[in-house]
């Protein structure tokens, strides 16, 4: 061997024995890594998901399994991913949450993005677009219900009040005239000559007049005369607050859209976008804790409108609410659902790039199809 063919060859061994690292062979070992898998063991675990009972989206089946349009999306993907997860049910403002916090891997059902939730975590790509949508009652009949529930209401109630204190003012002023010169017709005793004052007040502000009592001295006179001008705008004011009263009563019958919701009685669902929709458009509603709950509201004539994502409306209408619950057709804006996932999180790229093959394939049209029909 010539010389310096051995000099090279004492030279590597010499590296080799200093360093302990053996020559990279040709091919991989058993204990490598294959190509793109993670080497810690916490990237192949099972995904930690959250999810709440947000039908067709996700809700538990007759067999005790979670499904629904998002769930079976999240299946395909994870399983596109070679990736196993466990569902746990939680609120809704714990699946954003514990989602922020890294407590879940995701959160997956009807989730909309909004920038408030897109501040505190990031979202996939949307998997679908829909709006919120308006419940009504469909019955007319159950409007008269609706105008003797707002008349008699607390704001009504002490109209009543008020209208009855001046009446006894009223009464008792002329009683303090009457009260020695006509003690015939307003007797004498201050508890039963108030009552009579008041008798005749009543009678003079509805222009009734039964003439069983007048008053007799100046004095009286002179109140009755002030009283009978004051009595007529009083009686106008009644008027219209009672016209008031029947117009909102009957405007279930006339909701046709979101502008109809101004002077309805309207319920959403607490802490959810048709919540949020409601805030900015600065209508008062009355938050419940779930769709169902606003439902029977609705269908008790409690509320006259309910207002929430529209997919679910409809699904829940046709379950469990036939003939008791009608969804109208326009959406209100738009609500885009996606998944979930911790800010900066590694899996949202291969996630979107599952999801976009998955929705783009015949597999998603059918899932679709097979929970909304044709919608």
């Amino acid at each position: 061997m010539p010389f310096a063919t051995r000099l090279i060859a004492a030279l590597a061994l010499s590296l080799t024995l200093a360093t302990g690292v053996p020559a990279q062979e040709e091919t991989p070992t058993e204990t490598q890594p294959a190509l793109g898998q993670a080497v810690e063991d916490g990237g192949t675990g099972p995904l930690r998901v959250a999810t709440r009972t947000a039908p067709p989206f996700a809700f538990v089946g007759p067999d005790g399994e979670w499904t629904g349009i998002a769930i079976e999306l999240f299946r395909a993907v994870a399983d596109e991913l070679d990736r196993s997860f466990t569902l746990e049910e939680v609120p809704l403002d714990d699946m954003i949450d514990g989602t922020a916090a890294g407590t879940y891997d995701a959160a997956i059902a009807a989730l909309s993005i909004t920038p408030g939730r897109e501040e505190r975590v990031d979202f996939s790509f949307p998997f679908y677009s829909t709006g919120l949508g308006i419940a009504v009652h469909p019955d007319p009949a159950g409007g008269w219900l609706r105008v003797v529930r707002n008349i008699f209401t607390w704001q009504f109630l002490a109209v009543l009040a008020g209208l009855s204190t001046v009446l006894v003012a009223a009464g008792g002023a002329v009683w303090a005239f009457e009260r020695r010169g006509n003690n015939e017709e307003f007797h004498p005793d201050a508890l039963h000559g108030i009552g009579d004052g008041f008798w005749w007040a009543a009678v003079t502000m509805t222009t009734v007049g039964y003439g069983d009592k007048a008053p007799r001295t100046l004095g009286g006179r002179i109140v009755g005369l002030i009283w009978m001008f004051t009595a007529m705008l009083i009686v106008a004011s009644f008027t219209a607050a009672i016209a008031a009263s029947l117009t909102v009563g009957q405007l279930s019958q006339g909701i046709s859209g979101i502008a109809d919701l101004e002077d309805a009685s309207v319920g959403v669902v607490s802490a959810a976008t048709g919540a949020d929709e409601m805030a900015a458009r600065g209508i008062r509603a009355r938050g419940f804790d779930t769709i169902e709950d606003g439902y029977d509201a609705l269908a008790a004539g409690r509320i006259d409108a309910f207002l929430h994502d529209m997919p679910l409306l409809r699904w829940i209408a046709l379950q469990e609410y036939q003939g008791e619950i009608q969804v109208l057709p326009d959406p209100i804006g738009r609500q885009d659902y996606g998944i979930a996932l911790p800010e900066g999180d590694e899996l949202r790229e291969p996630i979107n790039r599952a999801l976009l093959a998955y929705i783009r394939s015949p597999e998603w049209q059918a899932l679709v199809t097979r929970y909304l029909g044709g919608t």
